[in-house]
């Protein structure tokens, strides 16, 4: 297994400046898999008796332009990558590896073509090029890989936008039952999930395990990764691409698409309109309707979608959902507890599973229930789903599920497809013991937490600090502009900073990202936030940049003007605020860079370690409440 020596790259790769937070971490380690991935095939093709010439090794004298302090670029790699396309005669017959193709080379170029290189330091890069070359791409890296996205979803939840959990991607796979020598369509592909876990499964089932993927991403970031995630699990790339699914008006249907699409308002409109009138920009709305058009006679859909979409009553959703009820086979709404996709998002969200066949007279219902609440670090797991998936073929009725008439909602003409369980009566239902276990086990989680906390706090540093500077002297500091309050959203694509952090969302972005934010007005004037990625801000915060990123390490600085309480500098009575001239006279002290880098992971991962530990507390403060509240009940109520 290659788990640690992933982890360990990770960790290195976020010492670097040009790194700001695990997505960019991921995102650059991939880049170089990817690298290592063409290195390999090159040196399978060298085996083949065809090819005479030698190829250049791709990572040879990178180390060299480290040691002599050369700059190593983007355009270095990509140099590599040319070399090997002028020395390759792209011919189907004489290449055996099919990522040579010149279908599948030309995304590659792309890929470098969009993806920035943000590695900065030469030794930094030079030790993960040493370390990658000790992995073996073929040794179930793709294990490790997933293991790895999954931590990236924790660390920074916007990212989970392109990664459905896997216990969730099994579950639909499972259900969909996928069947050899198709097409599988997922319009809003993300890391690739459904087409592996999809080849998984048909690999179990049958001798014969081809399928064809097709699939389309808006990110050139969620592109590579899905990409590699695909080349990784030996599953031709040919049929994926970086396009805008709903903009794709071509006459080609599949016979399975499956999808977590995305979901929230869109920015341009106006480029939808033709396909997609009266939607009112709902992404959501807009990949339920583009489902069912690419949906093959006899196909079978899966689709993850935000209950709004069940109960809203919009004309375009009413007629959406008289269609599936009408022209589609909608046969099953599986409802999943809140906090399944969290920490991308805390929506209640249900799975449609739907037929391009003729309807049946009824629905199979199934509501999802776990022990505990889902949150970032409670999340949903593959035994949370078992029961679903043993009453699934039979649509048995049980204590979870149970059949609703088609016939009566269409009778209705609410077409509310929000349902819930026929409620029984109420029963004193309480596993003492169980929860004593559960209990005890989340003692024992918080304890380990605790002492984990205590180690990282007693850390030592060998520091000197070589600047003792104002603010004045490392940064610029910016208040910004009004925003009307009609046209702030509660999603968007950039969000809005207020006096106290986020306050909504905005189609355009007024500060470029890596930037503190400090709040200027209100009680809490003087907290802080850090961005690295652009965001509109108000007249009620300021904005942060450094003069100079040689001298500063931005997430240090963010951490430390954090610890000083900035608070205690407001002025006013009626309104508490902050000004610019007095965060200019505010001093900090300065290590090296480097230095600053390293205290700057430590305190991030104290923040992380305290937060944790106040999770568990709360999560054990309710439960200790429930079980002796349940306890009292128990006695009192006996008999």
């Amino acid at each position: 297994m290659n788990n640690n020596r992933l982890t360990d790259i990770i960790e290195l790769l976020r010492k670097d400046t040009g790194i700001n937070n695990a997505i960019d971490a991921v995102e650059q380690l991939s880049l170089l898999l990817l690298i290592k991935y063409i290195d390999k095939a090159v040196s399978i093709e060298l085996l083949n008796e065809k090819h005479v010439g030698s190829f250049p090794i791709l990572f040879t004298g990178l180390d060299n332009l480290s040691q002599n302090g050369s700059v190593i670029d983007c355009y270095t790699l990509r140099d590599r990558l040319i070399q090997i396309e002028t020395n390759i005669i792209f011919s189907e017959d004489e290449l055996s590896h099919r990522i040579f193709s010149r279908h599948n080379w030309k995304k590659i170029e792309n890929i470098f073509e969009q993806i920035p290189f943000r590695i900065r330091s030469n030794k930094i890069l030079y030790l993960v090029i040493h370390k990658l070359e000790e992995i073996d791409l073929f040794e179930d890296i793709e294990v490790d890989f997933d293991y790895l996205l999954l931590n990236m979803i924790k660390d920074s939840g916007s990212s989970g936008a392109y990664y459905s959990p896997r216990p969730l991607i099994k579950a639909m796979v499972s259900a969909l039952n996928p069947e050899p020598l198709t097409t599988v369509y997922d319009p809003a592909m993300g890391t690739g999930g459904f087409f592996v876990e999809a080849i998984k499964h048909v690999k179990n089932k049958s001798y014969f395990n081809d399928l064809n993927f097709i699939g389309n991403d808006l990110s050139p970031f969620a592109h590579l990764i899905g990409m590699l995630n695909l080349l990784l699990n030996d599953i031709d790339i040919s049929g994926v691409s970086i396009s805008d699914s709903l903009l794709n008006r071509d006459c080609q249907q599949y016979d399975f698409v499956i999808s977590g699409v995305p979901f929230g308002k869109v920015n341009e409109l106006t480029k939808y309109e033709y396909y997609y009138h009266g939607y009112s920009g709902s992404l959501e709305a807009m990949f339920l309707k583009h489902t069912m058009d690419k949906l093959a006679k006899g196909g079978r859909a899966a689709i993850v979608i935000p209950d709004g979409i069940l109960f809203g009553n919009a004309s375009h959703l009413d007629e959406l959902k008289r269609q599936l009820l009408t022209q589609f086979n909608l046969h099953t709404v599986l409802s999943l507890p809140k906090g399944t996709l969290a920490p991308y998002s805390g929506v209640k969200v249900s799975v449609l599973f739907f037929d391009n066949t003729v309807s049946e007279k009824d629905i199979w219902f199934y509501e999802l229930r776990t022990d505990k609440p889902l949150s970032k670090l409670n999340s949903i797991t593959d035994s949370d789903f078992e029961d679903f998936t043993s009453l699934y073929e039979r649509r048995e009725v049980s204590e979870h599920s149970c059949l609703i008439s088609k016939e009566s909602l269409l009778q209705d003409k609410t077409l509310n497809l929000s349902f819930s369980l026929p409620k029984k009566e109420a029963g004193l239902k309480f596993d003492k013991q169980k929860m004593i276990a559960l209990l005890k086990s989340e003692q024992l989680a918080l304890v380990t937490s605790i002492e984990k906390h205590f180690d990282t706090m007693s850390r030592n540093f060998e520091l000197e600090y070589i600047h003792h500077v104002a603010l004045k002297d490392v940064c610029k500091l910016r208040s910004g502009k009004n925003l009307n309050k009609d046209d702030v959203e509660s999603k968007g694509e950039f969000p809005v900073y207020g006096g106290n952090g986020i306050i909504g969302y905005y189609l355009d972005a007024n500060r470029p990202g890596d930037s503190v934010i400090i709040g200027k007005v209100g009680a809490h004037c003087g907290n802080i936030h850090f961005s690295s990625k652009p965001y509109w801000l108000t007249t009620n915060a300021i904005s942060l940049e450094l003069l100079d990123t040689t001298r500063v390490y931005l997430p240090y600085l963010a951490h430390v003007l954090k610890s000083l309480d900035l608070n205690n500098l407001a002025t006013g009575t009626a309104q508490k605020f902050v000004s610019i001239n007095q965060l200019y006279e505010v001093e900090v002290s300065l290590p090296s860079l480097e230095k600053q880098k390293e205290l700057s992971d430590w305190f991030t991962s104290i923040e992380e370690s305290k937060s944790k530990i106040q999770s568990l507390l709360e999560g054990f403060s309710k439960d200790i409440g429930a079980i002796s509240t349940e306890s009292i009940h128990e006695k009192a109520l006996k008999g």
